[in-house]
């Protein structure tokens, strides 16, 4: 694996929610650990994700979110056509 390989695997990647012993992602780790510009890129991603998330749970949720959102969802009915087979054949 080289760096970028380990870098498409740990753009994805978050402590603690992703599994660490999946074996692309402990081979990724492992290379950032060694390599100086891979572990310093990886830093500033999980400071960026942990800012992001952050700033993410600042913002107030309003409690009739949800059905807000239900009340807007349009039902589509779609036709069904029940014909048999044997009915659309004898009609060609």
């Amino acid at each position: 694996m080289n760096s970028l390989e380990a870098k498409q695997i740990l753009i994805a990647y978050r402590a603690g929610r992703t599994d660490a012993s999946d074996p692309e992602v402990a081979e990724a780790l492992r290379l950032a650990h060694r390599d100086p510009f891979l572990r310093q890129w990886l830093e500033q991603q999980r400071a960026f994700h942990g800012a992001m998330e952050a700033r993410l749970r600042e913002i107030p949720v309003p409690g009739d979110l949800k059905n807000r959102i239900l009340s807007r969802a349009k039902t589509i009915q779609v036709p069904v056509w029940r014909r048999s087979r044997a009915h659309v054949s004898s009609a060609l």
